[in-house]
């Protein structure tokens, strides 16, 4: 296996035997993965699982406070998900897929027309139309500022990212990707884009304002998802072997350079399965892998050994770490909300 790197042009469940040969560090947060008719909310490395009757749930959706949406396309209903009581919140009809701001008082809906809605008011606060009718991937990376992978409804076809301003109101540009790109990641430390193209077997890296490559690295098979753990300057990705029974998982150190960037470090673990979705930890110590047909492997981040596999009942189509702790909006209280009073005291 080899990599290329060009300069930069600016910036249910049976839980199998630990295989780490020291204790590491509990890992924040929940898992939560979408399998056959249910969604499956784990800890990490911890002895709780609950198990969710929700539907087939393509897509989870995480929101600040506590929430979980996972909304049943087939059967157009949403499941909402208390994280912190692990407990259903909240059933409804209708299919809500939110994509939250960074700040979390708001998120968008992309659906052909761009809507930015306030939370937890749902109040319309913008809309505008885009023209993007098969949202993949959507990611906030700003309060006004979007990404969005745009893919047939089957997934086959030519991918195109799409850059929306809400501010503006403006799709800043549309352009159709080379290749069989999957999913995308963005480093703000690094300012870079990752596109994981399946066709090439390679993670290709370029400048989001302008999509100009700046680098390839290499894996031995289709790259299915790619996440950056930006606070330590490092890139994952998973790949599927090309006899779609096993996978493997790499992680890349990365420095950027006068006029370049490096790759420090590489490391790579194999995979008893074709990888479906990465997930990474909040504080970045851990990274979760879901496979088919149908487990999740928890991996400690410096030793790159698996510390936990959770093994289920069906392929997973989805996979979240979850942060219940994520602070949700900051909401006023109004003083005539509160219960009348009848005061009888001094003055």
């Amino acid at each position: 296996m080899t990599r290329r790197v060009a300069p930069v042009v600016g910036a249910a469940l049976l839980i199998a035997p630990l295989a780490l040969a020291k204790d590491p560090p509990q890992p924040l947060g929940l898992l939560a993965a979408s399998a056959g008719e249910t969604v499956v909310l784990a800890e990490p490395l911890g002895p709780q699982v609950t198990q969710f009757e929700t539907g087939p749930v393509g897509w989870l959706y995480e929101a600040p406070g506590g929430a979980l949406f996972a909304p049943d396309l087939v059967n157009g209903r949403t499941t909402v998900i208390d994280l912190r009581t692990g407990q259903v919140a909240d059933r409804f009809d209708g299919v809500t897929m939110p994509h939250f701001a960074p700040a979390g008082d708001r998120y968008v809906v992309v659906a052909d027309d761009v809507l930015l809605v306030s939370y937890p008011e749902r109040a319309v606060m913008t809309r505008m139309a885009a023209g993007i009718r098969y949202p993949w991937q959507v990611e906030m990376v700003s309060d006004t500022v979007l990404l969005v992978l745009e893919r047939g409804p089957d997934g086959n076809g030519a991918a195109t990212l799409h850059a929306v301003d809400l501010a503006t109101r403006q799709v800043v540009f549309r352009r159709e990707l080379a290749g069989d790109v999957r999913r995308f990641a963005l480093s703000r430390a690094l300012g870079l884009l990752a596109f994981a193209d399946a066709s090439s077997g390679t993670v290709e890296l370029v400048l989001p304002a302008t999509l100009t490559p700046v680098g390839s690295l290499e894996m031995g098979g289709g790259v299915r998802d790619v996440a950056y753990l930006d606070s330590r300057g490092e890139l994952a990705a998973v790949a599927a072997a090309a006899d779609g029974t096993s996978g493997e998982l790499k992680v890349w150190k990365l420095k950027p350079t006068d006029g370049g960037l490096k790759v420090k470090k590489e490391r790579a673990l194999p995979l008893p399965g074709t990888p479906v979705r990465l997930a990474i930890a909040p504080d970045e110590r851990q990274l979760a892998v879901a496979l088919d047909p149908g487990s999740i492997l928890v991996v400690d981040v410096d030793e790159l050994v698996v510390a936990r596999t959770l093994e289920l009942v069906s392929p997973p189509r989805d996979l979240v770490w979850c942060d219940p702790a994520r602070p949700g909006p900051v909401l006023p209280d109004w003083s005539d909300d509160n219960p009348p009073e009848l005061r009888l005291g001094p003055r």
